[in-house]
């Protein structure tokens, strides 16, 4: 009986399809820990979410997600199914073990302990059997279960951007900054990934990081420093597909050796979200130290997304980038409202038009629960261009990365909230082409500068 219901357990793990193929960098399990060393193991809160079914069938269809939930959660049902089988036979086995041991020495050849003997090793035959499709199963449940996006925020709109906020009127011109650029001498764009600023330009590029790195310094967050590339792990657990060159610049082995496509580097920059994970994956913190609130001045790199030349799609960016984790997600929304006072401030002195909206659900990424943006008009593009951004991502990342905090003796997930506070060649693109000459702002000239 036992025998026969195993089998009807593992025929229905093969039903599913499950793939053998590896599709994610972030989790590891037995069948691959001999080729792979683990890294982390993230944290995996299906089972909760999957309690509050209906919500999460919502949020799939606002983002307008292609993701089958009845078909991850068939995948789950039967890793959890195997798991169950396993744990009891091994329950059973760990029963019968201490029954035997007890039999052996006081009756080493009576029939109890001939049938305890026999019972023993079908518990370990079975093990055994099971351990392939368990293996097939959990991985299959969690690569997909790995590709369900973060929960959306209350504020986070439906349908379209939602303004929060306006300073100033849009510029009504027709000019192209490309040709302003190129007019002025301060441009010289081959394309996409291959440009320089020059003269004016470049002290644009200059006093604007700084500009912002003071402000920031004033609010009290602390400059960081980051690496420019990182893991396929760290990537796929900031919620980025590692395989796909439209996400990350990947790079790729010279030797004619085989390449394992989830454990490779990519280029990121230093100002990415990325980076900054790249320390504080499996970091274990003290709940003194939060909030944390960090900032760096540096560069970002990331594939053009199309084949149109301008500042607006250049692979290469100077920005600036801030992290930050709390303890909770009421704190990070804090940290938000603080942070938009500080962007309105910001950019409000600078003179130029810009808007901060609310992205909607359908625009957000994957690990996104909510995201304001600064946008500045294009009068080439006739359309905003997000100069700026803040995002939150709750607990979300922290879960895949293992980030946590110790309260009360308990392991906890800070909640985590971060973004890029300017975007130099999209913000120097949109200046140019105001209704004005284009000139260098005087709080980005030299005599502000500040280290």
């Amino acid at each position: 009986m036992i025998r026969k219901s195993l089998t009807n357990i593992i025929n229905k793990a093969w039903d599913c399809k499950i793939s053998q193929t590896r599709h994610s960098a972030l989790f590891i399990n037995g069948a691959k820990a001999t080729e792979h060393f683990v890294y982390v193991t993230p944290h995996i809160d299906f089972s909760e979410k999957i309690q509050h079914k209906e919500t999460l069938l919502k949020e799939l269809l606002r983002r307008k997600a292609n993701i089958d939930l009845v078909r991850v959660e068939n995948l789950w049902q039967v890793y959890e199914d195997l798991n169950t089988r396993k744990l009891e036979y091994t329950k059973r086995k760990d029963e019968i073990s201490r029954e035997l041991g007890k039999l052996i020495k006081s009756e080493p050849d009576s029939d109890n302990t001939k049938k305890l003997k026999i019972q023993s090793d079908i518990m370990r035959d079975n093990l055994k059997k099971l351990k392939a499709p368990l293996w097939s199963a959990e991985e299959a449940a969690i690569v997909e279960v790995l590709k369900l996006p973060n929960s959306l925020h209350s504020r986070t709109p439906d349908d379209g951007s939602k303004v929060l906020y306006t300073h100033l009127e849009p510029p009504t011109n027709a000019k192209n900054h490309l040709i302003i650029g190129k007019d002025l001498n301060i441009i010289d764009f081959k394309k996409n990934e291959n440009y320089y600023l020059k003269g004016d330009a470049a002290l644009f590029e200059l006093g604007a990081k700084f500009y912002f790195d003071k402000i920031l310094k004033e609010n009290k967050y602390i400059q960081f420093s980051n690496p420019d590339f990182v893991k396929s792990l760290v990537v796929e657990g900031c919620g980025f597909e590692h395989t796909s060159p439209d996400s990350t610049f990947i790079l790729h082995h010279n030797e004619d050796s085989a390449v394992n496509i989830d454990n490779r580097m990519h280029l990121v920059g230093g100002a990415s979200l990325c980076s900054f994970l790249a320390y504080h994956a499996k970091n274990v913190l003290y709940p003194k130290v939060l909030p944390l609130k960090y900032f760096t001045m540096g560069r970002q790199y990331l594939p053009s997304p199309c084949d149109e030349d301008s500042l607006f799609h250049v692979s290469q960016s100077s920005v600036i980038e801030f992290f930050g984790a709390a303890k909770t997600a009421d704190d990070v929304d804090k940290i938000l409202e603080d942070l938009t006072g500080i962007l309105k401030d910001a950019y409000g002195k600078l003179g130029f038009h810009f808007r901060l909206v609310l992205i909607p659900a359908e625009k957000l990424h994957m690990w996104e629960s909510l995201r304001l943006a600064v946008q500045m008009y294009s009068t080439s593009l006739k359309d905003y261009i997000e100069v700026a951004n803040v995002s939150i991502s709750g607990d979300f990342i922290s879960k895949r990365l293992m980030f946590m905090y110790v309260e009360d003796k308990q392991n906890k997930f800070p909640h985590l909230i971060s973004g890029t506070l300017l975007n130099v060649p999209k913000f120097l693109a949109c200046v140019l082409e105001q209704d004005v000459d284009f000139s260098v702002p005087d709080l980005f000239k030299v005599r502000n500068w500040a280290v």
